[in-house]
C-alpha cells in the first residue's frame, strides 16, 4: 500500500500548510475530499476523537502512522511491513533521524520530508507545553 504517497503532491502541500494553522487548507481538505489527512491531522494533534473517525471510515493506517510517529514500536513494524517505505521514513523524520531525512532528500520526497519536519515541529510545541505546566489547556 502506497499510504502517503498515494495523494497527489498538491493535496500533501494543503496538508502541510494544514498543519501550520491556516484554516483554509484545513477546510479545503475537508470539502475537497479528503477528511481523512484533516481527522489525521487532529490525531497528530493529540484528538482522540479523530482517530475513532480514522478506524471508522477505513483510515485505519492513518492512526497507526501517528502512533509510529509517537514511538510506538508495534506501529512502526506494521508501518514498515505494510506501506511503501517512504511512509516508514516519513514517520522516523518526524522524529528527526537523519538517516531517514538523507533518505527522504535522495529519494526526491520534497513533500514528504516537509510535512516531516512540520510534525516535528508540532511534536517539540506539544513536549514544551507538556514540560510548562502552566501552559496546559484546560
Amino acid at each position: 500500500m502506497l499510504g502517503l504517497l498515494k495523494y497527489d503532491v498538491k493535496v500533501l502541500l494543503a496538508l502541510q500548510q494544514a498543519m501550520t494553522g491556516k484554516d483554509d487548507f484545513f477546510n479545503w481538505l475537508v470539502n475537497a475530499g479528503y477528511p481523512e489527512l484533516a481527522a489525521f491531522y487532529n490525531l497528530i494533534e493529540e484528538d482522540e476523537e479523530a482517530e475513532a473517525w480514522l478506524v471508522k471510515h477505513g483510515y485505519h493506517w492513518l492512526g497507526l502512522l501517528s502512533h509510529a510517529i509517537d514511538g510506538e514500536d508495534a506501529a512502526r513494524a506494521w508501518v514498515l511491513k505494510n506501506l511503501h517505505r517512504a511512509n516508514f521514513m516519513f514517520c522516523m523524520a518526524c522524529r528527526k533521524d537523519e538517516v531517514a531525512i538523507s533518505w527522504l532528500k535522495q529519494m526526491k520526497l520534497e513533500v514528504i520530508l516537509r510535512l516531516a519536519e512540520e510534525v516535528a515541529f508540532i511534536r517539540k510545541k506539544q513536549e514544551s507545553d507538556a514540560a510548562f505546566p502552566y501552559k496546559m489547556r484546560f
